[in-house]
């Protein structure tokens, strides 16, 4: 959803127009962290991702793709079952760890998390399915 093409797991998604709710979130998004968190918060993509049990995963990776920029910001909102993010470092200079991703949570990736981290999303015994919305500037 959004207004550019994008590239995720090696292949390229068309946009579909927004949903007039996943737009409306974007505003609220963008007008919250105008005031609260310096960096480059402004959003023209949106990547969904359902995993409809724990077993369902998202393996290691960094959002380095080369139309998200040098520094990419990443917004992203999780509904439903609630999941642990794992993170670890690049270079294993530091322990790895969780952040928990609860239903209505809104995970913030700024500039640096992308060239310094993985994030994970491994098999866990979940009861209930999940949905989380990746909020991204895409370059044209």
């Amino acid at each position: 959803m959004g207004d550019h093409a994008y590239r995720y797991s090696g292949q390229r998604f068309q946009p579909c127009a927004w949903h007039p709710l996943a737009d409306k979130l974007r505003q609220r998004i963008e007008q919250h962290l105008v005031t609260a968190q310096p960096g480059h918060w402004t959003f023209n993509s949106l990547l969904l991702n359902r995993y409809q049990h724990g077993e369902q995963r998202m393996g290691w990776h960094s959002d380095n793709e080369t139309e998200l920029g040098e520094h990419p910001c990443i917004a992203s909102v999780s509904l439903g079952a609630a999941r642990p993010l794992r993170f670890r470092w690049k270079d294993r200079s530091h322990a790895s760890f969780n952040v928990w991703l609860e239903h209505g949570s809104l995970l913030l990736m700024g500039p640096g998390v992308q060239q310094q981290l993985e994030h994970a999303l491994l098999p866990r015994r979940s009861d209930g399915e999940r949905i989380n919305l990746t909020y991204r500037w895409v370059k044209t």
